[in-house]
């Protein structure tokens, strides 16, 4: 906003593009394929991560269970495809995607219509919920380490910052239009905390990719991807269909996210694993045999 008033938005926006280029130039200096070809890891660093880090296995074409199952169309096997673990992440993807998007892109409007104040006004109260959600993700290397120090294993530390992300989001922002005669702080403060909360949940859905296959990790992030993305774009045209047919009720865009929140933390809880499901599915088609 600071920029648009000193700048311009089309100039903003340029400045925007030319920063994005600025990071995919630096991505490209500094991404390798693998460690031993990055140009400024020290010798000491390599030899901790092949002493430290598991090399996947190499197994000759034709001779995995796992691969001679595998739906080519697909990439992975079908059973997997369906898996009820796999799919308590995706659907915790989308669920992330359509709250965060809702917050990115409707809270200027919702300043604007609701509490009455316009974007240049409004410019530090949009502000503060990206502050808390970069703090919370700053902190969360640490919170994973004090569950993991105490004992608890690894699938109920994935469900419990899932959950425990959605769930409080979704009591953050239950209130908030209910609260919109106070002072507009009201509202921030509630939309700072329901944003902070938002950046805990991937520290579990997000992790658990890793955790759920050890083969087809790229391609099952890719569909976790492609389906959060599909939420991206419908969630905000299903908001502005919501209050064009509601007559501006934000109770029910808001109800929507929290209800959304809700039904994806049972859900989460209910279906999560953390082992990789191809390996459970070769078991099962040996057993068989």
């Amino acid at each position: 906003t600071s920029l648009a008033e000193s700048l311009g938005w089309k100039n903003t926006f340029r400045v925007v593009g030319v920063a994005s280029l600025g990071f995919v130039a630096l991505w490209v200096l500094l991404a390798a394929n693998t460690p031993a070809e990055c140009w400024f890891i020290s010798e000491e660093e390599l030899q901790y991560l092949d002493k430290h880090v598991t090399k996947p296995k190499v197994e000759p074409k034709g001779t995995s269970t796992e691969e001679t199952s595998s739906n080519s169309f697909i990439g992975m096997p079908f059973e997997m495809a369906i898996h009820r673990g796999l799919w308590a992440i995706f659907i915790a993807h989308i669920a992330f995607n359509f709250g965060a998007y809702y917050l990115t892109n409707w809270s200027p409007t919702y300043y604007k219509d609701v509490l009455g104040l316009e974007p240049i006004d409004a410019k530090y109260h949009l502000m503060m919920p990206h502050i808390t959600n970069l703090l919370v993700r700053v902190i969360n290397p640490m919170l994973v380490t004090a569950v993991a120090a105490r004992g608890f294993p690894l699938v109920f530390s994935r469900k419990l910052f899932t959950c425990v992300g959605y769930v409080m989001a979704g009591a953050c922002l239950a209130p908030v239009y209910a609260l919109r005669s106070l002072n507009p702080w009201i509202s921030t403060v509630l939309f700072s905390i329901a944003n902070g909360f938002f950046g805990m949940a991937p520290l579990g859905f997000k992790s658990n990719y890793l955790d759920v296959t050890e083969k087809y990790v790229g391609i099952v992030a890719g569909y976790g991807n492609t389906l959060g993305t599909v939420a991206s774009i419908i969630g905000p045209k299903l908001t502005a269909a919501t209050l064009e047919k509601t007559e501006q009720n934000w109770y029910v865009v808001l109800g929507t996210v929290v209800g959304v929140n809700l039904l994806v933390s049972i859900n989460y809880a209910m279906n999560a694993v953390t082992f990789p499901i191809e390996k459970m599915i070769a078991k099962k088609g040996k057993e068989k045999e």
